[in-house]
Formats: C-alpha cells, sequence, structure tokens
C-alpha cells in the first residue's frame, strides 16, 4: 500500500529500499487518538484501512474536524516539525477501526532534501489540506449553521455516495463547529420540513433540492 504514496514512483531504488525498511505499520482502535499537538513529531500517515480525522481546536475550546483521510490517501499536516510554516493546534483520531503506515518524519525529511519531486509534492499536498483546513474556518465564520449542516449533508451523501449514512449529532458537531444540541435541534427542524429522516445515529437525505435552496 505505500506504493501508493504519490511520490514513489519519483524515488530511486535505494530511495524506496530506504522508505520500505523504515515505515512502520501501526492497527488503531476506532476513537484512538493516532497524534496530538505537542508530542513528537510523527511524520507522513498514510491511511491503509479505515479512516482518520484530523482536528483542530477553536479559541473557544471547541473540537472541529476540518477534513478526513480516507483509505489509500495520506495526511502530511502531522509533519509539522518537517514542514516547519504549517502547524496546527491540532490532533488526528481514527474514526473507525484503521491500519496505517507510518514514515518517520526524519526519513521524509532526508526524501525531501535529497529529491526535488519528494518536495514538490509533499509541499503540494500540504498546500491542499491546508486549503481544507482554511475552506472549513471560512464556512465556519462566513456561513449560517443551517447552510454549514445543508452542505454537510449533500458533501457527505456525495462522498458515501448513498442518501443514508451513519453519523452521530457529537461528529456532525465537530464537522461544522457547533455543538451537539444545536445540531440536534437544526436536525429535527430539517426532519419536520420533510428534508432528511433520522434514525439511531443514522440521517437520510430525503430532498437534497431543498438542502439547495437552503444555499442559494
Amino acid at each position: 500500500m505505500i506504493q501508493e504514496l504519490s511520490f514513489y514512483p519519483y524515488l530511486s531504488p535505494e530511495e524506496k529500499d530506504r522508505l520500505d525498511r523504515s515505515v512502520q505499520r501501526l492497527s488503531c482502535r476506532k476513537g484512538q487518538v493516532v497524534h496530538r499537538h505537542g508530542d513528537s513529531c510523527v511524520g507522513l500517515i498514510f491511511v491503509s484501512k479505515g479512516r482518520l480525522a484530523f482536528s483542530i481546536l477553536s479559541e473557544e475550546g471547541r473540537e472541529i474536524t476540518v477534513f478526513r483521510v480516507e483509505k489509500g490517501a495520506s495526511c502530511i499536516l502531522s509533519a509539522a516539525c518537517v514542514l516547519q510554516s504549517l502547524d496546527f493546534e491540532s490532533h488526528i483520531t481514527a474514526e473507525v477501526a484503521s491500519e496505517i503506515v507510518i514514515l518517520p518524519a526524519a526519513v521524509l525529511s532526508q526524501l525531501m532534501n535529497q529529491n526535488p519531486d519528494v518536495e514538490r509534492l509533499v509541499y503540494k499536498q500540504a498546500v491542499n489540506q491546508y486549503s481544507s483546513v482554511l475552506r472549513t474556518m471560512q464556512q465556519i465564520i462566513f456561513l449560517s449553521l443551517e447552510k454549514r449542516l445543508a452542505t454537510f449533508l449533500l458533501e457527505e451523501c456525495q462522498r458515501r455516495r448513498s442518501p443514508s449514512f451513519s453519523c452521530t449529532h457529537e461528529q456532525i458537531a465537530r464537522y461544522i463547529g457547533s455543538s451537539r444540541e444545536v445540531v440536534t435541534r437544526m436536525l429535527n427542524q430539517f426532519a419536520g420540513r420533510g428534508i432528511v429522516t433520522l434514525g439511531r445515529g443514522t440521517v437520510t437525505v430525503l430532498d437534497p433540492d431543498a438542502l439547495e435552496e437552503v444555499l442559494a
């Protein structure tokens, strides 16, 4: 699976061998904190199975999930010591039982210093993930809660390729930068308008056009 890293095809045989020998493979239970701001710099994290959530803390101490790392993708913002200028009060959590591969920061730094393609692709990924952080923060600052929730529901249906998905109100609150109580109240309002139906830990979008109208 480590061969799916964007820069792997650009490595020399010697660099591939160094990478293959240095990676660490870990199993994570659901809810386990994989990395926390202030811990020693972990390096690049690649998800071979499951899904990770990258979260930051607001000034009020509220946890906000700004992006998720799916199977076959990697998180570069966990290598803040390598990227230097990109640093967040953050932590990374396994949303489901997951298998991850860690490329230690020291090895990643060596590869970036020796191989321009590695440096280029690492920073490209860092910019993309940093943009996800900014996009989420812009939504929290400039969009109403109703619009943030509508955006999340539409994007989640698209991501899951299904109108129905499992997600707790607490998780949704972290995704849109709100509280569980407020999310529950807004979901109940959507349900009362026939836009969604709510189950135990599940949400089903019945009327995506109504959600689009909320965003209009």
